[in-house]
């Protein structure tokens, strides 16, 4: 039975691992972009914010990948190493958290640069981007429970 828990654990780790790591709509992107109506100077500077934010995302998303193949090896363990296991998961969890970090940190220094008009239309676009991951996360979600038994569903006997 723990081991059973363990494992769900790290499948649900996993699963919500690959539903943060999805790629922004690039076109949705531009759009909002267009929006703003920025300067030459503001679109340089956007530009090299995003080349910044991708590079630090590709080097956490290289370290999360990584964490997660060393979990799996974890759990494959003959005698699957509780208190490691729960370090592994720690470690994902943190290496999500430095993901959702670098948007945030290249979101605020984007505002920076924009006028106080620009800011709105740039805050609309944030709401409007977190209504559309939360939909995508719960449609993921909703497709995954149909995927996967739950526990407490009974399985039937073959005959």
């Amino acid at each position: 039975m723990k081991r059973l828990t363990v494992l769900m654990a790290a499948v649900f780790v996993l699963f919500s691992a690959q539903l943060y790591s999805q790629p922004h709509d690039a076109k949705m992107v531009k759009k909002f972009m267009e929006k703003l109506n920025l300067t030459d100077e503001q679109k340089k500077e956007v530009e090299k914010i995003h080349a910044d934010a991708e590079k630090q995302a590709i080097a956490q998303k290289a370290k999360g990948e990584t964490a997660r193949v060393d979990l799996q090896q974890l759990l494959k363990a003959d005698v699957p190493d509780k208190s490691a296991i729960e370090k592994k998961i720690n470690d994902i969890s943190d290496q999500q958290a430095q993901m959702k970090m670098i948007r945030v940190n290249s979101w605020f220094a984007i505002n920076k640069l924009l006028n106080p008009e620009q800011q709105k239309t740039w805050k609309k676009a944030l709401e409007h981007g977190q209504e559309l991951r939360a939909h995508r996360m719960m449609n993921e979600i909703r497709e995954h429970r149909k995927r996967i038994p739950h526990p407490e569903t009974p399985m039937k006997e073959s005959e």
